[in-house]
């Protein structure tokens, strides 16, 4: 276990492509990790294990690494570049100090990286910009580092820079030496922007005009952490030009556990975090569960981030969440796919632990009697969604534990039975993303699928008030069978459901079959006259009846009940009713125009817009039907750089014209 002082911890952040598994690569080389420079594009990379990410060349999801460096353990999060599966970069950020961002000279800093910026600094983690591919040609190096400190600001300071672009790189210079043409310019800011980290530094620095070396050296990694620095740094990883100095710095001016912010945890769930927790390795242990992965013949590996204490196998853990105590098997330290046992974990360290089933992605784990528990990650939420049903009908046990098994490991997927329309539907962030879950499926767990479009859980309700009879009456030798039932229905307000009234008086029904016209009533409204959906928000009134003394039984009343009860429905003006979803809608501010003319041709109703930083997010309602397609809608429009995060509203009336086609449709399947 190393000390806390020589760790640092990165998360590799950035759009795909643009080269961050191609420097784990060249670090792994650069530190004699590996031999070989592995390479995406020929397969050998050691970051891109799984079966997907050969076939796409593209890291899926988030791996684990780490170099030893000058006496110092450098840990690296491989993440994937795709907003499709953004979940494992957000969840990152809670196991790091600092965020490298990785920029391709040729396409600048994308959307998907400046929204990536934006949770780097809710996360309150230092940042690094590495400039990736600097050897690309038509580019020039100065409009790269203009738009580099256009979209992250003038707190950007070149540390490394290329010697020429194209065809002309061959080395990176170093600006902190002297190196290259504004080599002055920028080490001035260096010192400008560091002394801003502390006000006592800031006195010196306006007393003297610049900084010692040993103070640079010293309130650098504040400066990281406080964000008031983010150094820039020029890497060619696959000529390994400039990583030999891009490593250097990360290790020697990088923050360690013990110089960021520690976090703030709360004594009860849902309370104010107001408990810091120090990095000290003798205090009560407390950690955080960042990752999951699930493998059918591994089982659940969760990886936690130690904040506090010492974990061993020997102690186990207690699940905050639960208050259960847990036994460890091992503690695990991963490099890729690959694991090796460790005795000890202290504060900064990136351990796992294997088949802790009840852990979950975002547990707080503590020692016992020592619980606290630390804010939860906050992750997109689901954009698409496909009802399915397993191929074989032997797959129909193992498809729904096979299916939460993938999405304990991501917090995008949404997994769920619509009892309304009797399916099991999948929701994630697209169609691309799903493939992936039923790839891992299939190769996982053996588990192949057949998908349709989900079924809309549509409700009928009535919008007048209206009375129903009914006289059950059946004779067919010996005891027969008599029940008569007379009641008012009336609307309720949207989202009230059901209300039974009883005033029956003078013993017309019996006491004891009074419940039962009830529940006569209540399992009528499971299918409603229009399209056989459940009928809501209503309250009917019992108000008359008949009995007979002896073919009176509970079976009449249950079936004189619910025949009244549609009788009344049929004539109270009945309507379909549907979901309507609230949508936050981000965009680039320049298709603010575009998406909000769509809204209309989608059902949709802006209820209002806020502006963060160059982006836009547009809060509108729009039916369930049209929003789960709408995904499609938004990349089309903004050439996928939209996003939008969606929550049940309520529901509203169908129109007219939709009724119809609904009706109908509902009539052609039951035939």
């Amino acid at each position: 276990m190393s000390s806390v002082g020589d760790l640092r911890n990165f998360t590799l952040l950035g759009h795909g492509g643009s080269g961050k598994t191609s420097i784990v690569d060249a670090i792994a080389f650069h530190t004699k990790v590996t031999s070989r420079h592995g390479s995406v594009t020929d397969g050998s990379s050691i970051s891109d294990t799984e079966p997907e990410e050969r076939e796409k060349k593209q890291t899926l999801t988030s791996h684990l690494f780490h170099f030893p460096v000058d006496g110092k353990s450098l840990r690296f999060l491989d993440n994937p570049g795709h907003p499709d599966f953004i979940a494992d970069a957000i969840s990152s950020l809670r196991a790091v100090e600092t965020a490298v961002f990785t920029v391709d000279a040729a396409s600048g800093v994308t959307f998907n990286t400046r929204r990536l910026w934006g949770e780097a600094e809710k996360a309150g983690v230092g940042r690094v910009v590495l400039l990736t591919k600097p050897d690309a040609e038509n580019i020039s190096g100065d409009e790269v580092l203009q738009g580099i400190v256009e979209s992250f600001g003038d707190k950007v300071v070149p540390i490394t820079v290329p010697d020429g672009t194209g065809k002309d790189f061959t080395k990176v210079l170093k600006s902190l030496a002297g190196e290259g043409d504004n080599a002055d310019t920028y080490r001035s800011t260096l010192h400008e922007r560091v002394a801003e980290a502390d006000d006592e530094l800031m006195e010196r620095y306006f007393e003297a005009g610049e900084l010692s070396d040993e103070e640079l050296h010293q309130s650098l990694p504040l400066a990281i952490a406080k964000g008031t620095v983010v150094p820039l740094l020029t890497v060619a990883a696959p000529t390994m030009v400039g990583v030999s100095e891009a490593v250097d710095f990360l290790a020697g001016y990088c923050p360690s556990p013990a110089q960021v912010e520690p976090q703030n945890a709360a004594a009860a769930a849902n309370g104010e975090a107001a408990i810091r927790i120090e990095p000290d390795p003798s205090a009560a242990f407390c950690g955080f569960v960042f990752k999951i992965e699930s493998d059918p013949f591994v089982g659940k590996m969760s990886f936690i981030r130690v904040l506090r204490g010492t974990l061993t196998a020997d102690d186990g853990l207690t699940i905050a969440r639960t208050g259960d105590h847990e036994k460890v098997g091992g503690l695990l330290i991963a490099q890729g796919k690959e694991t090796e046992n460790v005795e000890s974990a202290g504060p900064g360290d990136l351990v796992a632990v294997a088949k802790v089933e009840t852990l979950e992605l975002s547990d707080t784990v503590t020692k016992d009697g020592q619980i606290v528990f630390l804010p939860p990650t906050v992750f997109p939420s689901p954009m698409v969604a496909v009802a399915v049903e397993p191929k074989s009908r032997g797959d129909e046990q193992k498809i729904g534990p096979s299916l939460e098994k993938l999405a304990a490991e991501d917090p995008t997927l949404s997994i769920h039975r619509q009892a309304e329309v009797s399916e099991l539907v999948v929701e994630g962030l697209s169609s691309l993303h799903l493939d992936l879950v039923f790839s891992r499926l299939k190769r996982r767990y053996k588990v192949e699928v057949e998908q349709h479009v989900p079924r809309i859980p549509y409700r009928e309700t009535c919008m007048a008030a209206a009375e129903g009879h009914h006289r059950h009456k059946k004779q067919s030798g010996g005891r027969g069978q008599f029940g008569e039932v007379y009641l008012r229905l009336k609307a309720l307000d949207r989202g009230e459901g059901f209300n039974f009234v009883d005033k029956i008086a003078g013993g017309r029904i019996p006491r004891a079959f009074i419940p039962e016209v009830q529940k006569g009533i209540v399992n009528m409204m499971k299918e409603g006259p229009i399209a056989g959906c459940p009928m809501v928000d209503c309250e009917v009134e019992l108000y008359d009846g008949k009995f007979h003394d002896v073919d009176s039984d509970q079976l009449s009343f249950q079936l004189a009940g619910g025949r009244a009860f549609l009788d009344a429905f049929e004539k109270a003006k009945p309507i379909l009713l549907e979901p309507v979803m609230k949508l936050a809608i981000r965009v680039p501010s320049r298709f603010t125009g575009d998406i909000t003319s769509n809204l209309a041709n989608q059902r949709g109703r802006m209820t209002g817009m806020d502006a963060d930083g160059d982006d836009q997010i547009i809060n509108c309602v729009m039916p369930l039907k049209e929003s789960r397609a709408y995904q499609t809608q938004l990349r089309s429009i903004t050439a996928g750089e939209g996003s939008f995060t969606m929550e049940f509203s309520h529901y509203d009336p169908v129109p007219p014209n939709l009724q119809q086609e609904i009706r109908a449709a509902a009539k052609k399947a039951k035939e």
